[in-house]
C-alpha cells in the first residue's frame, strides 16, 4: 500500500476536522443574522398574534364567565333572601300594629263600657236618691202633728148641754203659735159664728181641720201650707168660756169626728 492515499486519508480527515471550524466561524455572521431574523419573525409574530389575542380577551370579558353568573346569581339570591325577611319583618311589625289597634280599641271600648256602666249606676243612683229625697219629702209633707206643743186637754169630743162638743180643747194662752198639722190648703180663714176667729185647712189626704176662737190669723183662703207652718195664734174669740184652742177634725171634710181616736191613728201623740 503506497503512502498517498493514506496522506490522502489523512487529508480527508484533516479537511474534514478543518472544515468545520470555517464553518463554525462563517456560522458566526449567519448565527447573527438569524437571531435577528428569529426577533424579527418573533415580532411579526407578536403583532400578529396580539390582535388575536385582544380578540380573544374582548371574548373573554364580553362572553358569559360561570363565576360572574354564579356571584349574580348568589347576589340575587342574597336579595331576594333580604326581601323575604325584611318583607317578613314588615308583615310581624303589622301584625303587631294591627294587635296593638286592637288591644287600644278594645281597651277604649273597655273603658266607654265601664264609663257607660258607671253613669248608667250614677243616673240609676242619681234616680233611687231623687226617689228617696221624693220618698222622704212626701213624707215629711204627709207627715201629721198637733197644732201646739205640751198640749193640755179641757174639754173633750161629746155631747154637753143637750149639743155635741164636736172637737178637742186645749188650754192655753192668747198668742199661742198655731200650726198647720200637715200640708194643705187654707180652705177659709175668717170670722163664723160662734167659732170666733177661725181656720180651716184642708190636707193632702182630704182631711180638714177646724182652728176655732184665734186672736190673730197668718194666713188667707187659698194659700199653701205646709207640716209646721205657723198660720195664726190661740185667743178667747166667738163662743168661749177661756183662752184655748179648739180643735175639731173632719176626715174628707165630712162630720167632725174624735180628735184622739183620729191623732193616735196618725201616729200623733195628743
Amino acid at each position: 500500500m503506497s503512502q498517498r492515499p493514506h496522506d490522502a486519508r489523512h487529508r480527508v480527515v484533516h479537511q474534514v476536522t478543518s472544515k468545520p471550524r470555517r464553518l463554525i466561524a462563517g456560522l458566526a455572521l449567519p448565527t447573527v443574522a438569524a437571531v435577528a431574523l428569529m426577533f424579527i419573525a418573533a415580532g411579526t409574530a407578536v403583532a400578529t398574534t396580539q390582535p388575536a389575542a385582544f380578540m380573544q380577551n374582548a371574548q373573554v370579558m364580553t362572553s358569559p364567565q360561570p363565576e360572574v353568573v354564579e356571584s349574580a346569581a348568589m347576589r340575587n339570591s342574597r336579595l331576594m333572601e333580604a326581601e323575604r325577611v325584611q318583607d317578613a319583618a314588615k308583615a310581624v311589625a303589622r301584625a303587631k300594629a294591627v294587635a296593638r289597634a286592637k288591644a287600644v280599641a278594645e281597651a277604649k271600648a273597655q273603658a266607654q263600657a265601664v264609663a257607660r256602666a258607671k253613669t248608667v249606676a250614677r243616673g240609676v243612683a242619681r234616680k233611687k236618691l231623687a226617689a228617696r229625697e221624693v220618698e222622704a219629702k212626701l213624707a215629711a209633707e204627709h207627715d201629721w202633728q198637733l197644732p201646739i206643743s205640751n198640749p193640755e186637754k179641757t174639754s173633750g169630743f161629746g155631747y154637753r148641754w143637750g149639743r155635741l162638743h164636736a172637737g178637742e180643747d186645749y188650754g192655753v194662752s192668747v198668742g199661742t203659735p198655731l200650726a198647720s198639722m200637715s200640708t194643705g190648703t187654707v180652705a177659709f180663714a175668717g170670722q163664723e159664728s160662734g167659732y170666733g176667729t177661725i181656720v180651716k185647712i184642708r190636707y193632702w189626704d182630704g182631711t180638714v181641720s177646724y182652728y176655732g176662737h184665734m186672736s190673730h190669723i197668718s194666713v188667707s183662703s187659698g194659700e199653701r201650707v205646709s207640716p209646721g207652718q205657723i198660720v195664726g195664734q190661740s185667743g178667747n174669740t166667738g163662743h168661749s168660756t177661756g183662752p184655748h184652742l179648739h180643735l175639731e177634725i173632719h176626715p174628707n171634710g165630712g162630720a167632725a169626728v174624735d180628735p184622739l181616736p183620729w191623732l193616735a191613728n196618725h201616729n200623733v201623740a195628743s
